[in-house]
């Protein structure tokens, strides 16, 4: 079984400007800085998931650039070898993060939940079946954004923390195929210790 969290050993090719390695700063530290911005805007990748950090340095090793066109001469490629926490969760995995949005238009009804780098995990009102949909009539109520409720009025809604289990997940590549995202479904099907924690912030139960 794959494990939701990991340190995976990673090589890439790091390109920088040739006039950034002449600064103050020594240019080990231009090139890590320049591999941490590709990872922050990459976001993830499809065999290991969210890079969440560079844990350590292994090596920078020498330019590959081998051509004497001025506009080649002026960008540097380096190889660096480095070690990269990553977060990839999978079926079974039980995560817990803040409903972000309700949604009840088009095909969409359920809601959006967020959990640290992970932005879209979907549960659908299908996976959370002793909830019922409720619009506020007036905005004098205490919820002005529409929730989910249960008989015994626990609620899912905007702000509440909900654990949860992931069913599975999927990739959204964007349009440049170099920036990528993870989006999970889930549920709070089928186990009494899933659903509803608390407000964010807040240490007592959603009621």
């Amino acid at each position: 079984m794959k494990r939701m969290f990991s340190e995976v050993e990673m090589v890439r090719d790091v390109t920088i400007c040739a006039k950034h390695l002449k600064g103050q700063s020594p240019p080990h530290h231009q090139i890590l800085n320049r591999l941490l911005q590709d990872l922050i805007y990459e976001k993830a990748c499809k065999e290991h998931g969210f890079y969440l950090g560079i844990t350590a340095l292994e090596s920078i090793g020498n330019s590959k650039n081998n051509n004497d066109d001025n506009h080649q001469a002026e960008l540097l490629t380096f190889p660096v070898s480095f070690t990269c926490r990553t977060f990839l969760p999978s079926r079974g995995d039980i995560l817990q993060g803040v409903v972000r949005k309700v949604l009840w238009s088009g095909g969409a009804r359920g809601v959006l939940i967020h959990c640290g780098p992970l932005r879209y995990a979907y549960l659908s009102r299908m996976k959370m079946p002793d909830y019922h949909f409720v619009q506020p009539e007036t905005e004098s109520e205490e919820e002005e954004t529409p929730y989910f409720q249960r008989d015994d009025l626990t609620k899912i809604s905007v702000g509440v923390i909900v654990r949860f289990a992931v069913l599975c997940h999927r990739f959204k590549e964007y349009s440049d195929k170099r920036r990528l995202d993870v989006y999970v479904l889930a549920s709070v099907e089928g186990d009494d210790t899933l659903g509803p924690i608390s407000l964010a912030g807040s240490e007592r139960p959603c009621m």
